[in-house]
């Protein structure tokens, strides 16, 4: 019976090129995911994550390039081409070696000379692997053996922990942030380097010296039966896929930081409104009310009963003004009221970006004429949030849009997705799709609004939410 192991060595090639391929795209992906002039802390040591990807990834290549041109090339080029290839290896495990202390340096601010420890190490390495050829006269084969251990001993297993070490810290960091689907995407990363910390670092190929002549490749072999590179490929993988979902981080970054510029820019034009009604209503009342009082001082001898006159109608401006800006100041506390049901929808949105791979988008249309209280909101994000989950769970969509629209006396919003539709539900059998959509129905009632769902198989659904407005926009003076 052939063994999987059996199999494994016969395609050796496709097992290297996979192995390959994995750390040249993890590289690829996050040097052209890397953000310049991002504010993260993550930013700054990618270079160096991309940099150990692309190498090691050329580096397991070479398993394969090197052994079929030895089949045509001179022996002195073979053997140049041997030592280049190990000394590949090794400034790819520098380049990891590098990231770890990058990540770790922001919490070790007076440790500044750990930035040269990686450098340091790789010299030292250089100068044992010479030395042990100049002393000993081993062979090729097994001077390669033992430069290959040394260097996943002092450079790899190092470089994998603080890694470790660095992305749990980044970690918390997301976290804190409240990005938590990034922060659970870096402890995954960070388990991965782990695991590689053993597999790619304290497991190393059979040679001379101690302890690759007992933890090695054949000790592998024999007890699990699995290739060493089946497991560095699939710590490979797992590095890949959390690191590139880690990378979208800088996409909320952009995201957040176009969100903050449109504040700012709808908070100016607020600003530049506010003065221009202040000036051209509210301030020209006022100053009209200050040249009736003067008229009516002038009239206080000659014509005292003219006088209490004017100051009646002065007085009744007056009033007219302060109920104006009352209404001012309620117009605007409503608006900054449903910037926080926006705020909400935004943040599900962009957790649903962040957890799926659907395309998701959020419009907001029509004038914030109109407010919901928080209890309002509350139960607005419950049906979002639960429409959302139907959409995931249910639909088989590849975009979903989210639709809030201010329309004088009510609010709307809808849910569209293009899946598969609503598909018939059992009566009362506690199908939790069913369960879901009669919770958003009692939600929508209690909130004295109106949910109806329009939905074609196959065609999608849409889900409208209508809601009134709570707040009275005539408040009372």
């Amino acid at each position: 019976m052939v063994t999987l192991t059996e199999v494994l060595e016969v395609n050796w090639i496709i097992l290297y090129f996979v192995y390959g391929q994995v750390f040249f795209v993890t590289g690829l992906v996050t040097g052209l995911q890397w953000r310049r002039r991002s504010e993260l802390e993550l930013a700054r040591p990618l270079p160096w994550l991309a940099a150990f990807g692309i190498a090691h990834g050329l580096n397991e290549w070479g398993y394969i390039f090197v052994p079929l041109q030895a089949l045509y090339l001179d022996d002195s080029v073979v053997r140049l081409m041997v030592v280049s290839h190990l000394l590949l290896l090794a400034v790819s495990f520098f380049f990891l070696f590098q990231f770890g202390v990058e990540l770790m340096l922001p919490a070790l601010p007076r440790q500044r000379w750990l930035r040269a420890l990686p450098a340091t190490v790789l010299l030292g390495w250089g100068a044992a692997v010479f030395l042990r050829t100049t002393l000993v006269h081993d062979s090729l084969d097994s001077l390669v053996a033992i430069g290959d251990g040394w260097s996943r001993y002092l450079l790899a297993f190092p470089g994998a922990i603080l890694a470790h070490l660095g992305l749990l810290r980044q970690a918390r960091q997301m976290r804190d942030r409240d990005l938590l689907p990034i922060a659970r995407y870096l402890r995954g990363a960070a388990v991965a380097f782990s695991v590689y910390a053993l597999v790619g670092g304290i497991i190393v190929p059979t040679a001379p010296v101690f302890p690759a002549n007992l933890l090695n490749y054949a000790l592998l072999d024999r007890t699990i039966q699995l290739p060493a590179p089946v497991f560095r490929s699939l710590c490979g993988m797992a590095m890949a896929f959390f690191m590139v979902r880690s990378l979208e981080v800088f996409q909320v970054e952009t995201d957040r930081r176009l969100e903050s510029m449109e504040r700012e820019q709808l908070l100016a034009a607020d600003r530049e409104r506010i003065g221009r009604e202040l000036h051209d209503g509210i301030i020209q009342n006022i100053y009209a009310a200050g040249l009736g009082l003067e008229d009516a001082q002038h009239l206080l001898t000659p014509s005292p009963g003219l006088a209490k006159q004017r100051i009646g109608s002065v007085m009744e401006g007056l009033n007219r003004t302060i109920h104006d800006i009352r209404n001012y100041i309620f117009d605007l506390h409503a608006k900054e009221q449903n910037l926080g049901l926006e705020r909400v929808l935004e943040d599900l949105v962009e957790a649903l970006r962040l957890d799926t791979l659907l395309d998701v988008d959020l419009e907001v249309g029509g004038d914030r004429c109109c407010t919901l209280d928080p209890g309002a909101i509350a139960h607005v994000e419950q049906i979002v949030r639960e429409a959302l989950s139907n959409v995931v769970q249910h639909a088989g969509a590849q975009r979903v849009a989210v639709s809030l629209e201010y329309l004088g006396e009510q609010t709307r919003l809808s849910v569209t997705d293009d899946g598969r539709g609503l598909l018939p539900l059992p009566g009362d059998n506690g199908d939790k799709q069913g369960y879901g959509l009669h919770n958003m129905q009692a939600r929508a009632r209690l909130l004295g609004g109106n949910l109806t769902l329009e939905s074609n198989p196959g065609r999608g659904l849409r889900l409208v939410l209508t809601v009134p407005c709570t707040l009275d926009k005539k408040p009372r003076v």
